[in-house]
């Protein structure tokens, strides 16, 4: 039987992993320097760890036998979520934190401590720290616990489906 996309479960964990990736975002943007750039790591950790919560969850609603395929899916679809939501909320937080961001010129709040190979604009280098671990970063977290997971957390591993009453009596 066909039962429509319920994108609710997607959306909440998806919005707490990214919420969870920007508390370190905040702290890193309260001073940033290139030394404390491990808190952006921090909060791909925080993203993975609602990303394992969501997998669990879905796997538990389903009596800890849900399909692998569908739980790589569904980890895959709230990684996806937590990923735009993610970048939104870090956008708003340079908006906030940086003075200056979205105004021509150099921000009054820069990365201090790159190297010299860094990206070069405007903040020198810190949005682009911010935006590869928000969506690099989270992609590697989401989809490392989405596909390792569902093999590991399914409860029966000899079979994807049960079997009809009738095939299973034959």
């Amino acid at each position: 039987m066909y039962k429509p996309f319920n994108p609710k479960p997607y959306l909440i964990y998806g919005l707490l992993g990214a919420v969870v990736y920007c508390i370190p975002v905040a702290i890193f943007l309260s001073d940033p320097e290139f030394s404390q750039g491990w808190l952006l790591y921090l909060g791909n950790l925080f993203f993975l760890f609602a990303i394992v919560g969501f997998v669990y969850h879905f796997n538990r609603k389903r009596s800890e036998n849900a399909g692998t395929l569908a739980m790589l899916a569904a980890g895959h679809i709230a990684t996806l979520f937590g990923i735009v939501i993610s970048c939104l909320l870090a956008f708003l937080l340079m908006v906030i934190m940086v003075p200056g961001y979205l105004d021509a010129g150099t921000t009054e709040k820069v990365l201090t401590g790159e190297p010299a190979n860094t990206t070069y604009d405007k903040t020198r280098g810190l949005s682009f720290m911010v935006f590869a671990t928000a969506i690099i970063g989270n992609v590697s977290a989401g989809s490392f616990v989405s596909i390792i997971f569902p093999f590991a957390m399914k409860a029966d591993q000899t079979r994807e489906k049960v079997p009809r009453r009738k095939q299973a009596e034959l």
